[in-house]
């Protein structure tokens, strides 16, 4: 009798256990899709990289190269010491380290000199981005008590790559964490629009990022949608510089209904609630619309979901939890 009395003790009062992780295959054992160079071009999915050998699944993960002048197609995949895998050509490097983006990491380089080898980049043309992306499994906001993200960073440098003065307004070199949100409420004037949810990591510009508003405009593929980026006073006690670790944590879920309420004032989503929306992809990476030499290192990526329901409970109309 005491022996039971002690076990449902320990059962009552066990620590729950941890949330549902809700980033597909973040080891990276399955590589990543290869992007074309720009979203219009087709085939949009040109390869895989970093495969398994054998490999017999589809990898979860794109390696986007929008804008490059250097397609990652033809080259070719080196072994380095302490199993890290690369790919490199003459405008970026990709290394693969062993755990992938949840393990050891994924650093990320680019290659300002090489992609901009004559001038600056004028207003309107396209700039080279390296970012790692996934298409999210259903990630409705009414289904999660909270959504822990976590992302540990080291910029390993930023530098610029000409003698030229840069516009900041234009040349840049900046690392944020994208979530693209969608309604997905059948009755709301909102329905299947979007915006862009935005957790600053690094810019250039900024030892702090000051977050940022606006449309998403300014080359030929954008999305004309409205983009909100909170300011990183939010998420670090101290200014973000190269040479040193850093961690990005937070529950996403009322970061997301601050983001909501900034986007009603600029006039968009005016017709959504919280409880309306849903994360549907993810992509984190360079984007360098300057001339700079720029490379970061990206270790332990997760996002943990909280059910509000305890898993496998059905949800009228949703089925189960996850």
């Amino acid at each position: 009798m005491i022996r039971s009395l002690l076990l449902l003790s320990v059962l009552l009062y066990a620590p729950l256990s941890p949330g549902v992780e809700l980033f597909q295959d973040s080891s990276q054992n399955y590589g990543f899709k290869l992007s074309n160079v720009a979203s219009t071009e087709k085939p949009l999915i040109i390869s895989n990289v970093f495969i398994a050998t054998p490999s017999y699944r589809i990898p979860q993960w794109r390696l986007a190269q929008w804008g490059t002048r250097y397609n990652l197609v033809s080259a070719v995949e080196e072994s380095l010491p302490g199993g890290i895998r690369s790919l490199s050509n003459e405008g970026k490097t990709v290394l693969l380290h062993p755990g992938g983006l949840a393990g050891e990491g994924v650093t990320l380089e680019v290659k300002g000199r090489a992609e901009y080898p004559e001038r600056l980049r004028k207003r309107g043309e396209p700039w080279p981005h390296l970012l790692v992306e996934q298409r999210l499994k259903p990630v409705a906001c009414a289904d999660w008590k909270a959504l822990d993200f976590h992302l540990e960073f080291f910029v390993e440098k930023c530098e610029p790559a000409t003698d030229l003065t840069q516009d900041p307004g234009l040349h840049t070199a900046q690392v944020g964490v994208f979530f693209t949100v969608h309604n997905i409420n059948r009755k709301s004037p909102d329905y299947r629009d979007m915006i862009w949810f935005g957790l600053p990591v690094y810019d250039v510009r900024f030892g702090m990022s000051p977050g940022h508003q606006a449309l998403d405009i300014g080359k030929g593929d954008a999305t004309g949608k409205f983009i909100c980026t909170l300011e990183g006073s939010r998420f670090y006690e101290e200014e973000i510089f190269p040479g040193k670790w850093h961690t990005l944590a937070a529950d996403l879920i009322p970061q997301l209904k601050d983001a909501l309420a900034a986007s009603q004032v600029h006039g968009h989503f005016t017709n959504s609630t919280l409880d309306d929306l849903r994360f549907t992809s993810f992509n984190l990476g360079w984007e360098v619309p300057g001339i700079y030499d720029c490379s970061i290192h990206l270790r332990k990526l997760s996002l943990q979901g909280t059910p509000k329901k305890s898993p496998g409970r059905t949800v009228k109309g949703k089925g189960k939890i996850p």
